[in-house]
């Protein structure tokens, strides 16, 4: 019983694990090797309200650019503009229940209980990283992911997610020709 209690958690916990889809898209035409040096704009949407979010995907995304050779400049090659958005969805419930049966004579039972059922909320959010060419403004590369966040998740937590989701986007660029 205790090793089908423990499979049986183990099997909720991995459909428990957020999950998010990424998608770029890029200017074909863009000469990739005559980028070296980005800076950043200020952000927009919901990302104006969360400094320490901010913060975090910033750091991600300059360490994974100088990974990759570039480097911050205050005359820069191309702008990160970053936009975050974020709501709340409900799908599925969670139950819990009870039942107690109680023999009455030789062939009967009555059987008494109650459950409650809850939605399950989940917060859903979307990055989009957008790459402009500094001088004209023209979008270079985007990327987006967008999912379900994981609630009340430690500092440690989210800089980990986000080290995660920050790669994936970023594995994408600059695009292969």
């Amino acid at each position: 019983m205790r090793r089908i209690l423990f499979v049986f958690f183990l099997a909720l916990a991995a459909c428990a694990a957020p999950r998010y889809d990424i998608d770029y898209d890029y200017d074909t035409a863009q000469n990739w090797a005559a980028l070296k040096t980005y800076d950043w704009q200020p952000p927009t949407g919901d990302a104006v309200k969360d400094e320490l979010l901010v913060k975090r995907i910033r750091s991600t995304v300059d360490a994974g650019l100088q990974k990759r050779g570039f480097t911050q400049s205050p005359t820069p090659d191309f702008l990160i503009a970053m936009q975050l958005s974020g709501k709340k969805a409900y799908g599925g419930s969670t139950a819990v229940g009870v039942s107690v049966g109680i023999p009455v004579g030789r062939a009967g039972r009555v059987s008494v209980g109650g459950g409650k059922s809850k939605p399950t909320e989940v917060t859903e959010g979307q990055i989009v990283l957008d790459f402009l060419d500094a001088k004209s403004k023209s979008l270079l590369w985007r990327a987006t992911a967008a999912g379900s966040a994981k609630p009340a998740s430690s500092p440690q937590e989210q800089q980990e997610r986000f080290d995660q989701i920050i790669g994936d986007m970023l594995s994408g660029f600059p695009p292969k020709k």
